[in-house]
């Protein structure tokens, strides 16, 4: 913070000195010119154009045009240099200083004051930040060991489960879960925390236990705003686009309608109806959408034993599919983290990226698993892979092993 204030204070000082130099400047007891002034102040401009072509900040036609406009004042200015009367008093120009150096910092605390954020500086704020997270952490890990020496405490779990799922280790949240048991149908909110989750871990499908608890809650609470918009997502994702407009629609009708949530469901539905038409106007028949269904692709990625030490559980993986002849575009992505592997997958026309580019369409395919350190989709030396050799769409129980290194 001590640093934050004299650095603030030392380009105060700058500012003031470039703006009273040119007031306080005498040229043989006279007051300063307007033409010197102005000169001097056209100077440093021109500096700045130069500054800013070299760094590429400004183009080559831009700083031409700037540098023109700067020509002309200069010239309108010496002009009027010529026929303007005496510069103002001499001691006028202290008093205009003595009132800069005043106002100025004044006006610079003020402002910050007003407008910044203060508090930032304080470094005891910023740690208490970052405790508060470690904090959290060693409650939950506290918490996970007590219910390992107490694991018939079912509610003592679904609450850890819960707690994994705020701090976003959800394979950690659904092993907590599982352990819960009935504790997880005790409501409505608790079985579709197991429906969430399940979404969370399957790309915006809601599978197995959580598709089950999801329907309970649907039957018994056909109104129930959380387990319409996750039947909704469930419904997207697995390419039914007339439910999940028909359930996102009964939500929106109980939202305002200026609400941030009304707006981002809004425009949820609006791409399932986009998604719906462009269905429709393909007009494929049933038996042709089974049979795409069935061109879907399905295993199991693991990471070699070799590589563990290299991979943080928190880092990305991704899982995709691709041509094995011509672009290299993927057709078909899942991502997941290595804390969750080994993970079945099942890869489909449901996950392309482009519509004119699918899993389904192509002759060849090459499933590849790669561990990205930085987290981009993109390919970086240091990320870790492997993959599978060519195999035909509708492949099932392919075993992928990330056991390479990105040179």
């Amino acid at each position: 913070m001590t640093a934050f204030w004299i650095s603030s204070g030392l380009l105060t000082l700058l500012v003031l000195a470039v703006l009273c130099w040119p007031l306080l400047r005498r040229h043989g007891g006279a007051g300063a010119s307007r033409k010197a002034i102005n000169t001097a102040i056209y100077r440093d401009q021109l500096a700045e154009l130069e500054r800013d072509l070299a760094s590429g900040v400004l183009s080559q036609a831009d700083y031409g045009s700037a540098r023109d406009e700067l020509e002309r004042r200069v010239l309108e200015d010496v002009a009027a240099d010529a026929t303007t009367a005496a510069p103002a008093s001499p001691r006028r120009l202290p008093r205009t200083a003595l009132a800069l150096a005043v106002t100025l910092p004044l006006a610079a605390v003020v402002l910050y004051v007003v407008l910044g954020t203060p508090a930032a500086l304080d470094p005891a704020a910023r740690e208490g930040q970052q405790a508060s997270a470690a904090e959290i952490e060693k409650m939950v890990d506290a918490l996970a060991a007590k219910l390992e020496k107490d694991p018939g405490n079912l509610e003592g779990w679904a609450m850890l489960g819960r707690s994994y799922m705020v701090t976003g280790r959800f394979a950690d949240a659904a092993k907590a879960f599982d352990k819960a048991g009935a504790a997880m149908e005790a409501s409505s909110e608790m079985m579709l925390q197991v429906a969430e989750l399940s979404a969370e871990l399957n790309q915006g499908r809601v599978e197995g236990r959580g598709r089950e608890l999801l329907q309970r809650v649907l039957k018994a609470e056909p109104q129930n705003p959380q387990a319409l918009v996750l039947a909704g997502t469930d419904a997207f994702f697995r390419s039914n686009f007339a439910d999940a407009v028909r359930h996102w629609e009964a939500v929106l009708a109980m939202l305002p309608p200026d609400s941030p949530d009304a707006r981002n469901l809004a425009a949820g539905i609006e791409k399932a109806r986009s998604q719906l038409g462009a269905d429709k106007a393909s007009a494929k028949p049933k038996a042709g959408a089974e049979a795409t269904a069935g061109k879907a692709v399905s295993g199991r990625v693991e990471l070699a034993p070799a590589l563990k030490a290299k991979a943080s559980p928190d880092d990305v993986v991704f899982i995709f599919a691709r041509a094995a002849e011509g672009p290299r575009m993927p057709l078909a992505v899942v991502r997941t983290r290595v804390a969750d592997l080994p993970r079945d997958f099942t890869l489909d026309d449901s996950m392309a990226l482009s519509p004119e580019l699918k899993l389904s369409s192509s002759g060849s395919l090459r499933i590849e698993a790669r561990v990205s350190k930085s987290g981009d989709a993109a390919a970086r030396p240091g990320d870790l892979r492997g993959e599978s050799g060519p195999v035909q769409p509708g492949a099932r129980k392919l075993g992928i092993v990330i056991d390479k290194v990105v040179e």
